[in-house]
């Protein structure tokens, strides 16, 4: 047996390593493995103290990861730090006391080193900026890494962001980088007269040295296969894992070996379980009648009667995926993607498993996106599917024959929705037919003939038959109603869709104007109804051959000339809509509130949609269902399935949800129509689910990375070079971990691995005061030293100290919480676990007359948004203050929703200075660039001069004088783009440092049987300058300014004084200025010549 060892420590004879997401110890030489922590959450990054006594990890036992110790034999474990802020422990201090490691607690961007004693107290932040190594010499020089992060995760990343080393040789606090390859690196060891460091500048990630100089560079290990992780050392020796195995590098012999470790678990984590089938339900489809339901949940294909009845669980049992499923029209057989032999392939299994599976392995169908099952015809009663694939084609399959067909094949974006008609002649479908718009199209089945049914002018998309062959439903992106903006000159369209029908014979008219017709019809209408109630009461037994004898359905007939101007809008307002089906006589469809997210303040959740139904014989509009996601209509129409949240209901298709009924205290039975999927019992077998998502993962980038040829990379060898490392995990921790390194190879940005089924584990989360303190030891408290602030209208976006009424002061001292003492071992923080976001009372002591005071606080669940708005503020002050006014300055976080919005609060408060500085440091990237660029981009030709005021300049919101964007290498993605730009539109300087250098973009499909997913790297960003050379580079600065550490230690920001620096320079040489209008126009009445 062996484990997949990882984040290994060493102090002597001792190695301690993480396995199973638990710390564990073996002798250096090897032998068997012992563990020392059976946790309740995840451990990781150990660090033997000096003496080889103590033991301190990252635990999360209670949550967010903190610092634990723990005695190195093994025995109870202590938590020391209590900042609510993931930490990694890098070391200890040259004293053997304090712990050292890196945190973002307090910050609002890159995590810091700190330091705690062992024996516990206030954490200290140490000085040197932005780091996540650091070691020291024996004549106290420091040597720290910054962004020294995981180069196997990027491998051979060259990117701003590649791992970099400053060193102090001299301890006088002058640092200098110290760079002896152009690599990424990471874990900085100062031993002797040697910086020893991991570098992948050779290809594959191994230890190397250099002087402190960074002269006499030397590869100290020889690892061609897996990169060297996160190297240790005790000062003799260097421990590190490569693959899932530890190594051990010895100084004084210059060898490595290979530690033979005897490993012995239960496994735990491997062991089978049962999963909640409401949380992990992927699909729903009910029969062609309607009486039963087929079900993927994580993964696996269920079918069951609605509410009484077996549940059947069909194909493998664990270890292979299904989606996609469909019923084919008997009602008795299903049609399937299943991944079973490695690659996905249409399969159909029969309802009772009466009859082999049949798979069509021989296909090339590609990543299948949609299957869509024919109606059965006495024409052809073979079954056929429709597919549309990742490759935008549109196929047609006969399941009998199994011949394949391509019906059409997109050209600028995936083909959408394709629907069969009622008669199975033809199929509707969404095409892009340009860039920017999508029509519906026809395709008649036999022949392969296309034609538009809509003007390629819009968006539309979502086709549905009429049963009946009258109409064809869809929804569009058409209504040109802009509403203005309120906070900015801007105009949009929120709400711009419509739900639409065509007209498919020419002689039809519109069907929303109601025609005369005798009162007899609607006696007759009212008695089938009575009839079909009765049918729903009753067992609601039937022939089923003379059901499809008087269900018979006369082939459609389509006028296909001048169709595309028989459309007609439904009489409903423009709004947000989701899908749209037709029913006889009627047609139903889902609408969506119009904020398309909930605001911040919204604690609402759960499904927002609601149901409409429109009668086009009684020509009235109704509303069937609130509360809803989506819907399945079964084949005969009707019976309709939705999905509210992880819940399934069953109910007539057409048919209003009574009141009393739609409440969920109403039970799941055939009378509430709610399917009680606690019947479905999923089982999973962790070991079998990591192969089958190991291959998916695989597969996904094959079939979606950007370049066919996987830009060189071997990716079968990939494969296989990873894969026997599968058979050694045993947590969904430590298979992240795996993906990340396989996906690594393609040396890409934006190859990710999140989310999953996780160990669940406790969460008691962090309150804060949004305060930074220090013990007091004279009075045996804790000295308020600075208190942020915030948004003060947003209760959770500012410090409660700063609360109206609360009154607090720097320099007062916190004597309580909730009723309990502080002291110098119980800190704030320990007295506010398990209290974020709650009211609170607190006790302190006047810094001015020692008068004691009780205030209620409502404590903070988190402090990032505070310590962010603060780090703005305190530069949009800075700025103001050293241009004397004359420059404004806007932050943008990232480009998306967030930082959008930070970006016009910012803006439209400073455009009106003379000159603009524009800091995107640390941009988390996203999509809006182009839409800011666009607004900086403006240029005055002109002004609006009233009597009153002053000019307002046309076009509005433009700069007067010049622009300067700071940059740095944080960031990334779009916030590449935005520099690059900024830079190639001639916008102004660009300085900085060089960005992340990460732009081939990602649009996930569709996740793992566990929720969690991987991207793949779709797409990849060309420059006219530069062509495809910011991946994996970054957009270089027009002045390079270093942030060095010991800027932060004097608390300077150089690459913004710079920035101004420029502006103020170029506003001397060219100062803005509003133009000399002259003299007013004088419109004199004419005085007429005398004659």
């Amino acid at each position: 047996m062996s484990g997949y060892y990882r984040s290994p420590t060493i102090c002597q004879d001792t190695i301690v390593f993480v396995c199973e997401d638990d710390l564990w110890t073996v002798p250096v030489e090897g032998g068997v493995a012992r563990r020392l922590t059976s946790n309740l959450g995840l451990a990781g990054s150990p660090r033997l103290s000096p003496d080889c006594e103590l033991l301190a990890f990252s635990g999360r036992e209670e949550g967010p990861s903190e610092v634990y110790i723990m005695p190195a034999l093994g025995g109870e474990a202590k938590r020391l730090t209590y900042q609510g802020s993931n930490v990694s422990i890098i070391g200890w201090d040259t004293d053997g006391e304090h712990i050292l490691y890196s945190s973002g607690a307090g910050l609002a961007f890159d995590p810091w080193i700190w330091k705690v004693h062992s024996e516990g107290g206030e954490p200290q932040r140490l000085p040197y900026g932005p780091a996540n190594h650091i070691d020291f010499s024996d004549t106290g020089g420091v040597v720290i890494g910054r962004l020294t992060r995981e180069p196997a995760r990027w491998k051979r990343y060259r990117g701003g962001t590649a791992g970099q080393l400053w060193i102090d040789i001299e301890d006088d606090g002058q640092f200098q980088p110290l760079k002896p390859v152009d690599s990424n690196f990471t874990t900085p060891m100062w031993i002797a007269e040697r910086i020893y460091f991991i570098s992948d500048h050779e290809g594959v990630g191994n230890i190397y040295s250099c002087l402190p100089t960074g002269e006499n560079i030397q590869r100290h290990t020889h690892q061609d296969t897996y990169y060297c992780r996160l190297a240790q050392t005790d000062g003799t020796r260097i421990v590190y894992h490569a693959g899932a195995d530890l190594f051990v590098y010895d100084l004084e012999s210059d060898t490595e070996n290979r530690v033979d470790v005897d490993f012995r678990s239960p496994r735990i984590q491997r062991q089978r379980k049962f999963v909640n089938a409401s949380g992990y339900l992927q699909e729903f489809t009910p029969t062609p009648d309607g009486h039963a339901l087929g079900l993927t949940v994580r993964g696996k294909l269920f079918t069951m009667a609605n509410w009484e009845g077996t549940v059947l669980q069909h194909g493998e049992r664990d270890g292979i995926r299904y989606r996609l499923t469909q019923w084919l029209n008997d009602g008795k057989r299903l049609v399937t993607l299943s991944d079973a032999e490695g690659e996905e392939a249409l399969e159909i299994h029969t309802r009772d498993g009466s009859a082999d599976i049949v798979r069509l392995g021989d296909l090339d169908i590609g990543h299948v996106r949609e299957i869509a099952v024919s109606p059965q015809t006495e024409d052809d009663e073979n079954d056929r599917v429709l597919l549309v694939n990742h490759s935008f084609e549109l196929l047609h399959i006969d399941l009998e024959t199994h011949e394949l067909r391509t019906l059409d094949k997109g050209h600028y974006h995936s083909i959408r929705g394709a629907a069969w008609s009622p008669d199975g002649k033809w199929c509707a479908y969404s095409f892009a037919p340009t860039e920017t718009t999508r029509a519906i199209k026809l395709c008649k089945i036999e022949t392969g003939e296309t034609w538009l049914a809509t003007e390629p002018e819009f968006s539309d998309f979502a086709p549905a038959w009429d049963p009946e062959g009258k109409y064809l439903y869809f929804l569009s992106y058409r209504e040109f109603n802009p509403v203005y903006d309120a906070l900015h000159f801007d105009l949009g369209f929120p709400t711009a869709m419509r739900p639409l029908l065509i007209t498919l014979q020419e002689e039809l008219g519109n069907p929303f104007v109601p025609e005369p017709r005798p009162l007899e019809e609607e006696k007759e209408d009212k008695d089938k109804e009575g009839e079909e109630e009765k049918q729903d009461d009753g067992d609601k037994a039937s022939d089923e051959k003379s059901e499809k004898k008087e269900d018979k359905l006369e082939p459609i007939t389509i006028d296909l000339e001048g169709i595309s101007q028989r459309v007609v809008a439904f009489p409903y307002p423009r709004g947000r809509y989701g899908q749209i089906a037709g029913l006889e006589g009627k047609v139903i469809f889902t609408a969506f509130p119009g904020e398309e997210t909930p605001s911040s303040g919204d604690s609402s959740s759960g499904p927002r949609g609601t149901l409409h139904v429109y009668d086009f014989k009684e020509q009235k509009k109704d509303t069937l269902v609130s509360s809803i996601d989506g819907f399945r209509l079964s084949r005969d129409g009707k019976t309709l399935v939705y999905v509210a949240g992880n819940r399934l209901r069953v109910i007539r298709a057409g048919k209003k949800v009574e009141a009393e009924k739609s409440k969920s205290g109403g039970g799941s039975n055939r009378q509430t129509g709610w399917i009680d999927l606690n019947r479905i019992k999923t089982s999973v077998v962790p070991t079998a689910e990591w192969h089958q998502m190991y291959r998916e993962a695989w597969r996904l980038q094959r079939d979606f990375f950007w370049t066919e040829d996987m830009s060189g990379v071997d990716w079968e060898h990939v494969y296989q070079r990873y894969l026997p490392l599968l058979n050694r995990i045993a947590t969904r921790g430590e298979f992240s971990d795996l993906m990340w390194e396989m996906q690594g190879e393609l040396g890409t940005s934006h190859a990710y691995e999140m989310g999953g089924d996780y160990r669940s584990s406790p969460n008691y989360a962090q309150g804060f005061l949004g305060a930074d303190y220090a013990y007091d030891a004279e009075s045996n408290g804790y000295r308020i030293t600075h208190i942020p602030h915030g948004d003060a209208w947003e209760a959770t976006k500012d410090s409660p100290l700063n609360a109206p009424g609360v009154n607090v002061r720097e320099g007062d001292i916190l004597l309580t919480i909730a009723g309990q003492r502080v002291s110098e071992t119980v800190s704030p923080g320990e007295l506010l676990v398990n209290l974020a976001n709650q009211e609170v009372q607190a006790t302190f002591q006047n810094a001015s007359d020692d008068e004691k005071r009780v205030v209620t606080l409502k404590v903070l669940g988190g402090e990032s948004e505070l310590r962010y708005r603060e780090w703005v503020s305190q530069n949009r002050r800075y700025v103001h203050e050293k241009t004397d006014g004359k420059v404004g300055y806007v932050h943008i976080p990232d480009m998306g929703r967030r930082g959008y919005a930070e970006f016009h609060r910012g803006f439209l408060a400073e455009v009106s200075y003379p000159g603009l500085l524009i800091d995107v440091r640390y941009n988390g990237g996203g999509h809006v660039s182009q839409l800011l660029l666009e607004k900086l981009a403006r240029r005055r030709i002109g002004y609006d001069v009233p009597r009153w005021g002053t000019p307002h300049p046309y076009p509005d919101a433009s700069v007067l004088g010049p622009m300067v964007a700071v940059t740095n290498e944080n960031a990334g993605s779009d916030g590449d783009i935005f520099s690059h730009c900024f830079k190639l539109m001639e916008l102004g300087l660009l300085i900085g440092k060089r960005t992340w250098g990460g732009v081939i973009g990602i649009s996930p499909h569709h996740p793992f049987v566990d929720g969690g997913r991987t991207t793949q790297p779709e797409y990849s960003f060309w420059f006219v300058d530069v062509g495809w050379s910011v991946e994996n580079y970054g957009t270089d600065p027009d002045i390079e300014v270093d942030y060095r550490p010991q800027d932060y230690i004097t608390d300077a920001d150089p690459q913004l004084d710079r920035a101004i620096e420029e502006l103020l320079r170029q506003m001397e040489e060219n100062p803005p200025e509003l133009p000399d209008f002259g003299e007013r126009p004088r419109l004199t009445l004419p005085t007429l010549p005398k004659a």
